[in-house]
């Protein structure tokens, strides 16, 4: 039973040893060629609110690597839920399809915050553990020996440095942010390693050599990962990137959302920057800046219509809403300068210590004009954002247009990114009939 890292030959190894197998075949029967080694089938196990959006950079990055797309998957449960028997049996049964459709006998399965523990709790099981080959941990459960006797690897994040799985490798990222554990660069070239037998070739995520991109994801309900109840229309745009202008008289893409949320495949481009508009009753507008390569891990977060998020946000025919999203926490009262992460609107920086205070693990930072008074008030948090985990809120006025004439310019500074700035431009919808959603990169190769 492998306990860890020096319990048991490295995947690398392990990988090694089944090659010199198939050789030995070769020369005994004469065969012309060997299949190549597939590696093992990759299943990401989300946290509390959490999606394959906390797995989209690392499907690219592992992708930038060479390995197989059709090998990666994602299991979203409902973290509004408590009953990990429910969960359990959805996870056996994503585990049976990936096994069938790859012809793995075993996969690994990556695990973040509360999915640390959803995984802890089903290795308990033997049955369960002997379809899991490694196991990593990131930023969760801890215990006093691998979970399942699975070969583990566990990272930990900012917080306590004595946490610990015994018998694991437990590597310490201490100025990494709790989610942001699962998209920096650093624990990727760990977990890499860990998982592979060797370090990565890069831990950018490269743009494709052909210059194409397909695009797929789910639209979900936020926290329940299940698609609205009601029918929504899904249409992509090519937009103009100084604007945010729609280029086309219709849409490069359009479905209905039906099943599981599912949407794509499409095929775009790696020039191309997109809109992607997901009408029900109200319009929301998500805008992300050009993909570099093709990315199968996409969510829309919705809130159902008038419950959740939508009735404490306030909107009207004068005034945007700009939700922003970044799987990297937003900090912005560090010590020093190049610690800090700014958001820019219209060329005014809308984080300060007070919005997104470390402390808090902000990942989508709300703006909207409280009160709708056309006055922006950094002062404190829109309550009941204050409380709410990983979400703020800022009273922030920003005019619209009836026709969306106008163009609201938003501009990030990533902390640590050597003052780097990605712009997206939106066109400024009225938040009485539509929302806004700028996607935002959790990695620092701004300039592919």
């Amino acid at each position: 039973m492998r306990l860890g890292p020096s319990s048991g030959r490295s995947k690398a190894a392990r990988g090694g040893a089944l090659l010199l197998v198939a050789v030995s075949l070769v020369a005994a029967v004469g065969v012309a060629c060997v299949r190549p080694v597939q590696p093992d089938p990759i299943i990401f196990v989300h946290g509390q609110s959490g999606s394959a959006q906390q797995f989209e950079t690392n499907f690219m990055r592992l992708a930038s690597n060479g390995f197989p797309q059709q090998r990666m998957y994602v299991y979203e449960y409902d973290t509004t839920r408590n009953d990990n028997n429910v969960i359990y049996a959805g996870l056996d049964a994503l585990i049976a399809r990936v096994r069938a459709e790859t012809g793995a006998q075993q996969v690994d399965v990556l695990a973040h915050s509360r999915g640390t523990g959803v995984m802890h709790g089903y290795l308990a099981t033997p049955a369960r553990a002997e379809q899991v080959d490694d196991y990593v941990n990131y930023d969760g459960a801890t215990s006093t020996s691998p979970p399942g006797g699975r070969r583990t690897l566990a990272i930990w994040g900012e917080g306590s440095q004595s946490r610990q799985i015994g018998g694991a490798q437990n590597e310490y990222f201490p100025n990494v942010g709790h989610t942001e554990s699962v998209t920096a660069a650093d624990t990727f070239e760990v977990v890499y390693e860990f998982l592979l037998g060797r370090p990565p070739t890069t831990t950018d995520v490269l743009p494709a050599a052909n210059g194409q991109a397909t695009l797929a994801g789910r639209v979900v309900l936020f926290q329940e990962n299940i698609a609205p109840p009601t029918g929504a229309e899904l249409e992509i745009w090519r937009v103009d990137g100084a604007t945010g202008d729609r280029l086309d008289p219709a849409p490069v893409y359009a479905t209905t959302i039906g099943g599981d949320g599912s949407f794509g495949p499409f095929q775009g481009t790696t020039s191309d920057q997109y809109e992607i508009a997901v009408s029900r009753t109200r319009t929301q507008h998500y805008y992300v800046s050009p993909f570099p390569r093709s990315d199968h891990f996409l969510r829309l977060n919705l809130s159902r219509e008038g419950e959740g998020l939508e009735t404490i946000i306030e909107t009207g025919p004068n005034h945007s809403v700009v939700v922003n999203v970044r799987n990297r926490e937003w900090w912005a009262n560090q010590p020093g300068p190049a610690d800090n992460d700014a958001l820019r609107v219209d060329g005014a920086n809308v984080l300060n210590a007070t919005i997104a205070p470390r402390a808090r693990r902000i990942i989508a930072p709300f703006l909207f004009d409280d009160n709708s008074d056309q006055v922006t008030d950094l002062s404190a948090v829109v309550p009941p954002f204050g409380a709410l985990p990983f979400l703020t809120a800022a009273d922030v006025f920003m005019a619209s247009d009836p026709q969306a004439d106008g163009t609201l310019s938003l501009a990030m500074t990533p902390r640590g990114g050597g003052g780097q700035v990605e712009t997206i431009n939106v066109p400024n919808w009225p938040s009485s009939t539509d929302g806004i959603t700028v996607q935002w990169r959790d990695y620092l190769n701004l300039d592919d």
